[in-house]
């Protein structure tokens, strides 16, 4: 029964996943009652699951609250709609720690990739008496491929191997080993901003699209099952 109970409320909360994407590309907005409704059906999560109150529930409210606190300090400078602070906060109740840091890492990358395609479509559809906007948008699709191939690598999909005479070169030799590591850094950075300056030339104002990013997170997590590995496993005796 228990286990019956938890994959239906498994599957309310991917359903409540999608229409947060629906709505958030449609209005860039993200309801109060959806949010609402993700977060109150977390404690019957905690019950399917057989999650102790202590110290289960105590860690969930906990990164709940922690959250919530940053998320506020984003809101505050404008970084973060409220809706997308109360969604992610909504999902911290029902994701154990390694699963939500997931979900972080996933946001971060996903709502870094599509800053990118928005930047390009706004410089794309700038007025032709702007500065370069052919170069700019050249500049914004490349930083773009070169973001989604670093989100793919760290999310677990394709990477790029280093050649076999690189990759000798580099076991000899700590000093090499580490110059290696560091070039992801330098391309992330140069990445950030280099897209930064071009929108900052172009006057352009993109509100990264957390609630797109979270949501396509918690899917994420969903469909790995990241979260079902959290569940006791008494949930399912």
């Amino acid at each position: 029964m228990h286990e019956f109970f938890t994959y239906v409320l498994l599957g309310g909360l991917a359903i409540a996943l999608l229409v947060a994407v629906v709505t958030d590309l449609r209005s860039r907005t993200i309801g109060n009652g959806l949010n609402a409704a993700i977060a109150l059906a977390a404690p019957l999560f905690w019950w399917a699951s057989e999650l102790a109150l202590w110290p289960g529930v105590a860690i969930q409210l906990g990164i709940a609250a922690l959250t919530f606190a940053i998320c506020c300090l984003f809101f505050a400078i404008r970084q973060m709609g409220g809706g997308d602070v109360k969604l992610l906060t909504a999902l911290a109740l029902w994701m154990p720690p390694a699963a939500f840091l997931d979900l972080v890492v996933i946001m971060v990358m996903v709502g870094w990739v599509l800053t990118l395609v928005m930047g390009a479509w706004h410089v794309a559809n700038s007025r032709p008496g702007t500065v370069t906007p052919r170069r700019d948008l050249g500049l914004l699709i490349g930083c773009t491929l070169v973001a989604a191939v670093f989100a793919s690598a760290v999310l677990g999909g394709p990477q790029l191997a280093l050649p076999q005479v690189l990759s000798e070169a580099a076991s000899g030799h700590a000093a090499i080993a580490l110059a290696f590591a560091m070039v992801p850094v330098v391309v992330l950075v140069v990445v950030t901003l280099t897209s930064m300056r071009v929108l900052r030339r172009h006057a352009e104002q993109i509100r990264v699209p957390y609630g797109l990013a979270i949501a396509t997170g918690g899917i994420w997590i969903l469909a790995t099952g990241d979260l079902v590995v959290g569940i006791p496993t008494a949930a399912f005796g």
